[in-house]
């Protein structure tokens, strides 16, 4: 009935029906190795055999899934299984822009690797006058999000057979992760403030960021991640004490599900108190919320913190994130000398392995302990 034909390294089922015009009749089964070629082949051949499946009328008879349902269902799952909404707005976000690499209306079963890796390699702000070439980064975090999603199409028999397996991931690249030095904190506050101060001279509304500029200094004061920091209620914090604890509650879960307790200091704890008595709010209230009272979407957080970065002009501004505020955290203590194990304690690490990128930031204090150890001598 069919048989696998290969061109140019692509494998092709070849049907052949002598009743049929024309007799042959190939259709691209999307890949170059044989052991996912097979499988590929039998499941047409019996689709065929079934009236599913005829290459001389267009292959598929019966209704397929469209790319962008599929998707549809696959945050429904995914809601199902407990996944935070900001992670399921992550998905959203990545998995829509996929499907504008794939034919216009397309089926799952027509998409190809071909497709994956446009889509992964696309500029980002691709047309637009600010467009760049996607970082290594950026590069993974599409093939992550793209591989689950095709993971899932394929355990759930959308697709025979999950097309990003012809797809090379991204290398990780090993660079040092960018953090902020006290000036560039600096620099992104007053940044804050002479964006607002030109803006009410001008037509239209006036940026009300204050709350942006009171959550970088608490980020930095305690290494709190952007989830961690949206969650946070007033009976989390024991401002007298000097401490908050990072809590699991109903729609958040603390990653790795490990709630902790994290010291307050300086900055970060004169700013909450300043936040708290300008309030007085109850114990169950949000500590940060935007000038509507309402709390800030994730998304919106990191894209003003990276307007800010880029107004300050920072040397770096390419790299920085919102997360880069935790990363300064760890650094800043690092270069102070606190044991690794302290400092993936206040960070919530699952191990003093993630926390030993900071290793390389703290060689002072090695020096001293080599002097005061050995020196005298």
């Amino acid at each position: 009935m069919a048989s696998l034909d290969k061109h140019k390294g692509r494998y092709r089922a070849r049907f052949y029906d002598s009743d049929r015009s024309p007799k042959r009749k190939e259709i691209a089964l999307g890949t170059s190795r044989k052991s996912v070629a097979e499988p590929k082949l039998r499941r047409l051949e019996e689709a065929y055999a079934r009236g599913d499946f005829d290459p001389w009328n267009g292959g598929w008879l019966v209704e397929n899934e469209t790319v962008g349902d599929a998707i549809e269902r696959f945050l429904d799952a995914k809601r199902r299984d407990g996944l935070q909404e900001s992670t399921l707005d992550g998905y959203e976000y990545k998995l829509n822009n996929f499907a504008r690499h794939t034919p216009a209306g397309a089926i799952m079963r027509d998409v190809q690797p071909d497709h994956v890796h446009s889509y992964i390699r696309a500029k980002v702000n691709e047309g637009q006058a600010n467009e760049s070439e996607p970082s290594n980064a950026t590069k993974r975090s599409r093939y992550r999000h793209v591989r689950a999603f095709l993971s899932w199409a394929e355990e759930n028999e959308v697709v025979d057979e999950s097309p990003v397996e012809e797809v090379s991931k991204p290398r990780k690249e090993k660079k040092e992760k960018a953090f902020l030095q006290l000036e560039d904190v600096k620099k992104i506050l007053r940044a804050i403030d002479a964006h607002r101060k030109m803006k009410e001279d001008q037509p239209g509304p006036t940026p009300q960021d204050t709350w942006l500029k009171r959550m970088i200094r608490v980020a930095v004061g305690t290494g709190l991640r952007r989830g961690e920091i949206l969650n946070l209620q007033w009976g989390d914090l024991d401002l007298d004490a000097g401490r908050l604890v990072v809590r699991n509650r109903e729609g958040f879960t603390a990653k790795n599900g490990n709630e902790r307790t994290v010291p307050l200091r300086g900055d970060a704890l004169d700013t909450l108190q300043e936040m708290y008595e300008a309030r007085t709010p109850l114990d169950n209230e949000p500590v940060f919320v935007d000038a509507d009272g309402e709390v800030p979407k994730p998304d919106r957080v990191s894209k003003r913190f990276k307007f800010y970065v880029r107004k300050a002009k920072l040397s770096d501004r390419e790299e920085l994130s919102f997360h880069s505020c935790r990363h300064t955290t760890g650094s800043w203590l690092s270069m102070q000398g606190v044991p690794l194990r302290v400092i993936s304690e206040i960070l919530g690490h699952s191990s003093t392995q993630v926390t030993e990128m900071y290793s390389h930031l703290s060689p002072e204090v090695m020096d001293r302990a080599m002097e005061e150890t050995f020196g005298g001598s």
